[in-house]
């Protein structure tokens, strides 16, 4: 079709009443949605609803660690300042656990990339909770496994991941990686939508020596 009959059908009073047709069925249907979300939330309740399992791994170096899987779903309402109360638990955990020579590292792959995202954080806590509340209301994270590592100052990230052959995403993982011996403690984050609230999963990792500690931390935030 040439360029001036596509010009001339677009302005065609056939186009505009069709055009005009799909605005009064959008217009009609936006309330309709506003009202369906709206019920599905009232229907969900304010309340925000979570599950703790804990249980014991062994690392490759045949040392005792704790596992917390935590499972928190949120109503919509409830979001915004749920963030910032998980963010707080997060640092919580972090100081309780906190080394002098510390340094925290995140590792994540998107659908589109070609190898994972490996970039240290900072050995601040102050660093690492800022970067997880961000992770945490990301767009492009939805859905997606973000692990956590906490490394000493002597142990560099491309020791323990090699971003072009570890993917998150791939079956055992990231538990694979959470148990690494190098790790002085480690976590993974996700989250997704789920009709009227976000599901937060967030599973930690700790040494025996720590776990009532940061169980404890994890208890008093939910």
């Amino acid at each position: 079709m040439s360029e001036r009959g596509g010009i001339e059908e677009a302005t065609s009073p056939r186009g505009c009443l069709a055009a005009g047709a799909g605005a009064t069925v959008l217009a009609l249907l936006s309330p309709m949605v506003v009202a369906i979300r709206g019920w599905r939330v009232w229907r969900r309740g304010a309340d925000i609803r979570s599950t703790l399992d804990a249980d014991w791994l062994t690392s490759a170096a045949g040392t005792r660690l704790r596992r917390l899987d935590l499972s928190i779903d949120v109503p919509f309402p409830a979001e915004p300042g749920f963030r910032h109360r998980l963010t707080d638990a997060v640092v919580r955990v972090a100081e309780e656990l906190r080394r002098p020579d510390d340094v925290y590292h995140l590792v994540y792959r998107l659908p589109w990339d070609e190898e994972t995202t490996a970039i240290p954080v900072g050995p601040q806590v102050q660093e690492l909770g800022e970067r997880f509340s961000l992770v945490q209301a990301q767009g492009a994270m939805v859905g997606r496994t973000a692990v956590w590592l906490a490394l000493g100052m002597d142990r560099a990230l491309s020791e323990v991941v090699d971003p072009i052959a570890y993917d998150p995403e791939t079956e055992g993982e990231p538990e694979g990686l959470l148990t690494h011996p190098d790790l002085r403690w480690s976590m993974a984050t996700t989250w997704a939508r789920k009709g009227p609230s976000t599901v937060t999963r967030l599973v930690i990792v700790v040494s025996e020596a720590a776990a009532t500690r940061v169980e404890a931390a994890v208890e008093k935030m939910l």
